[in-house]
C-alpha cells in the first residue's frame, strides 16, 4: 500500500476550494492495491466475468437470484463502510452526531410521508438522479488523490474540476435516455426520460470540451513537469469516462453495464475506505492493523461490512414487513439516500485527516 497518503482530505476535491499553491508539492504515489482496486476499481476482478456471462443470460429470470447475490455481495458493503468513516470522525469531533442515527431517521421518516403522499417513485428517481452525480463525484475524488505532480498549481486544479464536470451532465442524462429505451418507456420503481436527441448532441458538445480541457491540462503539465510528470491523473480520468460511459450509455449492454458500474463504484469506495482507515489506524497506534496483509485485511474488512450490512438488509428490515408491507424499501431506500447525504459532508476538507 502506498506509503505516501499524507493529508488525504487536503487532495481530495481541492479544486472547490482553493488553496495558495506551492512550486514543488508532495504527491500521493499509488501502489499495487490502490491501481487494482482504488484507481481501476477493480475493473479487472469482475468485468472479465460480467462479460463472459452475457447480456441474454443476466436478463433471465432464473438468473435474477444470483444476480440479486452478487449485487448485495458487492454492493452493500461499500454504503456500510461510510459508518465506519463517519464514526471516526464524530469520535474525533469533525462531524456531527446529527448526521448519524437523527439523520437517518429524518430521511426515513421524509421518505414515509412522501409515499404517503403519492410521490415515492419521483422522489426515489430524483436520489437515483443523485446517485449518478455520487458516482461521478466519486471518480473524480479518485483523480484529486492521485493526479497530483510536483508542479500543481491552482490553474491545474481549476482545469481538472472543469474537464470532469463538464462531463457530468451527457453522463447523467444519457442515462436517464438510456434507461427510456432499456425500459421501452416504461415506469418502474423509476421513472426514465426521453429526452430529444438534439439535446444530447449538446451535452456531447460540452463533454468533448471537457475531454479538450484535460488534453490541455496534461500538456500544460508535461511541460511543467518534463521527466518528472506521471500520467496517473489521465488514467484516473480515462477510467472514469470509459466504465460510466459503458454503465450508463450503451443500451445493448444495459444489464452489464450496470452491474459493471455498480461493481466499480463499490469497490473503488471500499478499498478508498480500508486504505485511509489502515493508514489512519496505523498512525494512532494500532501497529497490528499495519502487519496484516493488505489484501487480507481488506477481505476481513470487507467480511464484516457484508455480514453486518447484510443482518440490517435481510434480517431488520424485512422482519418490519410485518407491520407495513413498504418498510424494507422505505428503510433501504433511507440506507441510500443517508450514504449520499453522509458523504457529501464526511469528505470535505474541513473534515480533517
Amino acid at each position: 500500500m502506498s506509503a505516501t497518503i499524507e493529508q488525504v482530505e487536503s487532495l481530495l476535491h481541492e479544486a472547490d476550494t482553493p488553496a495558495q499553491s506551492q512550486a514543488t508539492r508532495s504527491i500521493t504515489v499509488p501502489g499495487s492495491f490502490e491501481w487494482l482496486f482504488v484507481i481501476t476499481g477493480g475493473l479487472a476482478v469482475f468485468l472479465p466475468f460480467i462479460l463472459l456471462v452475457g447480456e441474454q443470460e443476466l436478463e433471465r429470470e432464473q438468473h435474477v437470484h444470483w444476480y440479486f447475490w452478487l449485487s448485495v455481495l458487492i454492493g452493500s458493503p461499500h454504503v456500510y463502510s461510510t459508518y465506519v468513516r463517519q464514526h471516526r470522525k464524530i469520535r474525533e469531533g469533525h462531524s456531527s452526531l446529527w448526521l448519524g442515527i437523527p439523520a437517518y431517521l429524518a430521511i426515513a421518516l421524509s421518505l414515509t410521508l412522501l409515499h404517503r403522499g403519492g410521490v415515492f417513485v419521483q422522489t426515489i428517481t430524483l436520489v437515483n438522479v443523485w446517485q449518478s452525480f455520487h458516482y461521478l463525484r466519486q471518480a473524480y475524488g479518485v483523480g484529486c488523490l492521485y493526479g497530483g505532480q510536483q508542479q500543481f498549481d491552482a490553474t491545474d486544479r481549476r482545469l481538472r474540476w472543469w474537464a470532469y464536470h463538464f462531463t457530468f451532465p451527457w453522463l447523467i442524462i444519457g442515462r436517464w435516455d438510456m434507461l427510456y429505451d432499456a425500459w421501452g418507456g416504461q415506469s418502474y420503481e423509476l421513472i426514465p426520460v426521453d429526452f430529444d436527441d438534439s439535446v444530447m448532441r449538446f451535452l456531447g458538445v460540452i463533454a468533448l470540451i471537457g475531454v479538450y480541457t484535460q488534453v490541455i491540462a496534461e500538456i500544460r503539465l508535461i511541460r511543467r513537469n518534463g521527466r518528472a510528470y506521471r500520467p496517473t491523473g489521465l488514467i484516473c480520468y480515462a477510467v472514469c469516462l470509459g466504465i460510466h460511459y459503458y454503465g450508463f450509455m450503451i443500451v445493448t449492454h444495459f444489464h452489464r453495464g450496470f452491474e459493471a458500474i455498480t461493481f466499480y463504484h463499490a469497490m473503488q469506495y471500499l478499498a478508498l475506505v480500508w486504505v485511509l482507515e489502515r493508514r489512519q489506524r496505523a498512525a494512532a497506534g494500532n501497529r497490528w492493523i499495519a502487519s496484516i496483509p493488505n489484501l487480507a485485511g481488506f477481505g476481513i474488512f470487507w467480511l464484516t461490512l457484508y455480514l453486518l450490512g447484510f443482518g440490517w438488509e435481510q434480517y431488520l428490515t424485512t422482519a418490519i414487513e410485518r407491520w407495513w408491507i413498504i418498510a424494507s424499501t422505505i428503510l433501504l431506500s433511507s440506507i441510500s439516500v443517508h450514504h449520499y447525504v453522509v458523504d457529501s459532508f464526511l469528505w470535505r476538507r474541513s473534515v480533517g485527516a
